[in-house]
């Protein structure tokens, strides 16, 4: 009950900011553009905190504009509920799983609906982080399908930041938006941990260097929110 009623006063407030929001431009590259027009055979990615910043843009742009299934994926814990309730409003059906919990059974089936059709998006530093930590289950998806990575992003002129995991910024009434899609983002077939790592690393950083970000801040980001909370155990 409490989830429901969560995701209930979570998708009101969206779909009303939403509503007074005005999309100034949206950049996209023209071998971005070749792949949404073909309508098939690539993965979506962002920053886990960019996902109020981009859940009607995701609709409107990728799903009604371009017609594509977009398939995104959502943890098994209780957040995870209810983001999956939250976008369900926005006319996107996730899938449950995560790197903890159903991860390879999850990456098996994004791999399938990937090679019918379905466009795979994943949050790769979710669903608990740290932020800006790049997890290898895209990585692995890239590299057995054979698909380029789209990583995209959005600016807002005004928003607040909520004191989560990952510091979401949270847009304002009457803001204005901006949004980024990348160039694709290839991935080979692997060979082994090692292989694995070094591409994990590699779109870590590709994904940090679209949203303007060094490894250094990402560090110091992810060392405040470390400090933050174990403040907040000690008081506790």
């Amino acid at each position: 009950m409490k989830i429901a009623v969560s995701s209930f006063i979570a998708t009101t407030i969206l779909k009303i900011i939403y509503m007074t929001v005005r999309w100034t431009e949206i950049h996209v590259p023209k071998k971005a553009e070749e792949l949404l027009l073909q309508r098939h055979g690539f993965l979506l990615a962002l920053w886990h905190n960019q996902i109020p910043f981009v859940i009607d843009f995701t609709y409107k742009f990728y799903v009604k504009r371009y017609g594509l299934e977009v398939v995104p994926m959502a943890s098994q814990s209780k957040d995870g509920e209810l983001a999956t309730r939250v976008i369900s409003h926005f006319g996107m059906k996730p899938k449950r799983g995560s790197s903890k919990r159903g991860g390879a059974a999850a990456l098996k089936a994004l791999v399938q609906d990937a090679k019918k059709g379905s466009i795979s998006l994943i949050t790769p530093d979710g669903p608990t982080g740290p932020v800006y930590t790049l997890k290898p289950g895209i990585i692995q998806l890239a590299s057995m399908t054979g698909f380029p990575i789209l990583s995209y992003y959005a600016k807002y002129d005004h928003y607040r930041i909520v004191q989560s995991w990952d510091r979401t910024p949270v847009p304002k009434l009457f803001s204005k938006a901006e949004f980024f899609i990348s160039e694709p983002f290839y991935v080979p077939k692997l060979n082994g941990e090692e292989d694995l790592e070094i591409w994990r690393k590699k779109f870590e950083t590709f994904m940090l260097d679209q949203v303007g970000i060094s490894q250094q801040e990402a560090e110091n980001l992810r060392e405040d929110i470390r400090l933050s909370a174990d403040v907040k155990r000690k008081r506790g």
